[in-house]
């Protein structure tokens, strides 16, 4: 039996083969598996859960692989029902694509399920490679990207000036932006991850390469100026690369809008037990001269005034200094939106990207 499953073949399909308009994709890793790192829009149809996978992983590393594969298909074997119903449902929403089936590998896992559906005359092909494959194919293009040369703007700006807002609106009107934090789904600071649930690494640099193939064409990207790490996750050395080499446009605005600016992306009254938990983080590096009326601020709920004095005197020296290190006194490029309307900014900081083009 084993050197028959060993042998056989199943109709495969590699991972720049998959047409969205033609495939449907069933991952078949358990919920952690997906979790890390998936295909958008693919069906997790988990063989095992995370506590399933765990218990067969550790008869197959501490007992026998011929054991833990008995147990697997004992685990399998009683689930058949469950999944040929998934499997038909799922043919039924897509009568005119096949299934691509996924596991971690392309082994076992997504074999079992595909041996099953070709056993019922669905149209279904295994993913060679698994998602190892496409994980493959994320890296090798990472370093294709690495390998060119980029023009780049970095926007960069004190805590609240509205970056990320301003190159949002940029990108709508066709800018090249790359918009990091969004890819991971975190703000940089020990504030970042309020409202926001945080990606991993792998689906990270997915969708990196994703971004990154729209720009590839015009080989410029207009990125903020952050640093080697957003939250846990860590930027590809050759964006940082590109950032101390690009250009340096540095936006300045007036502390009335940058608070306005941190109560609508944070939603301190909403998130309040978050907002006091980063608080309790950077309190020790707060000047002693504030920490009283910060939290006074805080226990109150006053946030605005709370968000003015971490601004004046925490982010703001912290930002300064570490500026000060990055861009040279002779290649200050600085924008003062302090006069502006907030809906003139859009268009000053274009206007200002166009003139270091």
């Amino acid at each position: 039996m084993n050197t028959y499953m060993q042998s056989y073949t199943f109709p495969s399909i590699t991972y720049d083969q998959i047409d969205p308009h033609r495939h449907y994709v069933i991952d078949v890793r358990s919920p952690s598996e997906y979790q890390e790192f998936h295909l958008p829009d693919s069906l997790n149809v988990p063989l095992f859960t995370d506590e399933e996978r765990k218990q067969v992983g550790t008869i197959y590393k501490q007992e026998s692989s011929e054991k833990a594969k008995k147990i697997g298909i004992d685990i399998y074997s009683k689930k058949l029902p469950e999944f040929y119903h998934k499997w038909m449902q799922l043919a039924e929403a897509n009568p005119t694509k096949t299934a691509v089936v996924t596991c971690a590998r392309g082994g076992m896992r997504s074999g079992s399920f595909v041996s099953m559906m070709l056993a019922m005359k669905l149209p279904v092909r295994q993913l060679e490679g698994g998602m190892r494959s496409v994980r493959k194919h994320v890296q090798a293009k990472l370093d294709h990207f690495a390998s060119l040369n980029w023009k780049t703007i970095v926007l960069g700006g004190n805590t609240g000036t509205g970056k990320t807002k301003w190159l949002l609106e940029l990108k709508e009107r066709d800018y090249p932006v790359l918009d990091l934090e969004g890819l991971a789904c975190h703000r940089g600071s020990v504030f970042g991850h309020i409202g926001l649930k945080q990606t991993s690494q792998k689906q990270f640099e997915f969708h990196l390469v994703e971004e990154l193939e729209q720009l590839v064409d015009k080989r410029m990207m207009i990125i903020e100026a952050e640093s080697k790490r957003i939250g846990r996750i860590i930027i590809p050395p050759f964006i940082l690369e590109n950032k101390q080499q690009g250009t340096f446009i540095e936006i300045q605005d007036r502390m009335e809008r940058r608070v306005n600016h941190i109560m609508e992306d944070y939603q301190p009254f909403q998130y309040s037990e978050e907002i006091a938990e980063g608080v309790g983080k950077i309190k020790k590096r707060l000047p002693t001269k504030i920490v009283g009326s910060a939290e006074e601020a805080l226990a109150n709920q006053q946030y605005e005034e709370l968000f003015e004095l971490l601004l004046t005197h925490y982010y703001d020296p912290k930002y300064n200094h570490k500026n000060n290190e990055y861009v040279p006194s002779d290649k200050e490029n600085i924008l003062k939106l302090n006069k502006y309307e907030e809906s003139q900014i859009t268009t000053v900081i274009q206007e200002k990207i166009d003139q270091n083009l």
